[in-house]
């Protein structure tokens, strides 16, 4: 199995901005969600295995209980991902309100993204392909739930020419098209997101952030396995991380990990009973996270709420940003970061 660990922070942090300088506005928009999130009927099957879960809350963050499966050890959130809540997350007037966690407002700022954080995940698939003996060249692509295109942006920046996203988002498609340039990406309706994966020709299907928001994930990868054509099954997962215990320490900070459409998290025993169950080989993982950044953004809104002068907030910037890549690629080594990509194949 080829294994990678460990990225660049400093690109995120940029991207990123906003969760610094505009904590507030997240924060009002993320409790706006959870409102709707905490009406919602109770949960009671594992988002992962489908085992009936414990009565018994592991912890509450933000009025949400959460309860960790003691037959795969997910993360789930109290509470079912409803239609309602659902299309009030990412489809409501067509989808501007979640589009703006993922818009670029120039040609410039879409190509920086997509060189800074998309083509490293274009070329860690890249990679994998090739050590699977597999020529990537040869392959179809679908990237599944694609946003605004950035990872189909990636990749057709490599050359690869078979590659299409589809997306529920009208704003997102509309946005990605007219960056790339090319009409690249479609929409399908929410209600058709099982339809798309089990009819759709592709050899590799890409799923990047993507599964946690879905509201039948097993179902989708239960399509995944059992459609003839897909090969390959590339996925990039939040995961039950320090991050998340960090999240805890306050309900002034925006949470990033546990929020907006994160109702569960995975875990990699979580993501290794799925493989097993669905008949999944590992081809390749890259562990990599932003549990110091959330660490470092948490000490800096508390440092801002506590009215601590600039010098304060300097000299702390000067003790942690040299250190943040090398603390986490230590966290990343040991597969509790809050990110992996993995790429999988059907066991033939």
């Amino acid at each position: 199995m080829f294994k990678q660990y460990g990225k660049s922070s400093a690109a995120l942090i940029m991207q990123k901005k906003s969760f610094f300088e505009e904590n507030t506005k997240h924060v009002n928009k993320q409790n706006k969600t959870s409102k709707v999130y905490l009406s919602q009927p109770k949960r009671k099957q594992c988002k992962n295995c489908n085992q009936i879960l414990s009565d018994k809350i592991d912890f509450i963050k933000k009025k949400i209980g959460y309860k960790i499966c003691t037959v795969c050890s997910h993360l789930n959130g109290e509470y079912e991902d409803t239609n309602a809540f659902c299309k009030a997350v990412y489809t409501s007037n067509d989808g501007k309100k979640y589009a703006e966690n993922y818009d670029s407002n120039s040609l410039e700022e879409y190509n920086y993204r997509v060189s800074s954080i998309y083509m490293p995940k274009a070329e860690f698939l890249y990679t994998s392909l090739k050590n699977d003996l597999s020529n990537p060249n040869k392959l179809e692509y679908l990237d599944f739930g694609s946003g605004s295109g950035y990872f189909v942006a990636a990749l057709n920046s490599m050359g690869l020419k078979n590659i299409s996203g589809t997306e529920v988002s009208k704003v997102q498609v509309s946005l990605g098209n007219s960056m790339i340039g090319k009409e690249l990406l479609t929409v399908h309706q929410l209600e058709h997101t099982n339809k798309v994966l089990a009819e759709t020709d592709a050899k590799v299907v890409s799923l990047i952030g993507v599964l946690e928001h879905l509201q039948e994930p097993r179902k989708a990868i239960e399509c995944i396995a059992k459609n003839p054509n897909i090969e390959y099954f590339y996925l990039s997962v939040p995961l039950f991380s320090l991050s998340v215990y960090i999240e805890m320490l306050t309900d002034d900070m925006f949470h990033r990990q546990l929020q907006g459409g994160h109702t569960h998290l995975y875990t990699e025993e979580s993501l290794n009973y799925l493989a097993e169950e669905f008949k999944f080989d590992v081809v390749s993982q890259w562990w990599f996270g932003s549990d110091m950044i959330d660490l470092y953004r948490s000490f800096l809104l508390n440092l801002e709420n506590k009215n601590s002068s600039e010098i304060m907030k300097e000299n702390f910037r000067k003790i942690m940003t040299p250190i943040i890549d090398s603390v986490q690629l230590e966290i990343d080594k040991k597969h509790h970061s809050s990110e992996v990509h993995m790429l999988l194949k059907k066991i033939k």
